[in-house]
């Protein structure tokens, strides 16, 4: 969203949500192509250790992201522009990187000058 506050001054505002969920609901022996076929297997390489994949790689998380800023126009050249972002992420399972939850606030400032 964009707001003309004043003739020098631009507010935006935006926001973001995602919800994602996904399961990995195969065994690698169901996928022979992804099975070691020749020679000897490497001891890391098993179907066993590989079926394990299952219980830390389903998929579900909500994220949420608010960011709220500005551009002020000094001149017509000169200008400044700032905004503020808050970002948070809920993890519902156990990810390859363990517990993912957290919250975030970020921004930035700059000064620009158009020619």
């Amino acid at each position: 969203m964009d707001y003309q506050a004043t003739e020098k001054l631009k507010l935006n505002a935006s926001f973001t949500y995602n919800d994602a969920e996904d399961s990995w609901d195969w065994d690698f022996a169901d996928r022979p192509s992804l099975v070691y076929s020749g020679g000897e297997k490497p001891h890391y390489d098993t179907v066993a250790q590989n079926n394990s994949i299952d219980d830390y790689s389903d998929l579900s998380y909500q994220q949420y992201e608010l960011t709220v800023g500005g551009t002020y126009n000094f001149t017509e050249s000169l200008y400044t522009s700032a905004s503020v972002t808050y970002s948070d992420f809920n993890s519902d399972e156990m990810y390859v990187y363990g517990d993912e939850d957290g919250s975030a606030y970020y921004g930035y400032l700059g000064v620009g000058y158009r020619f």
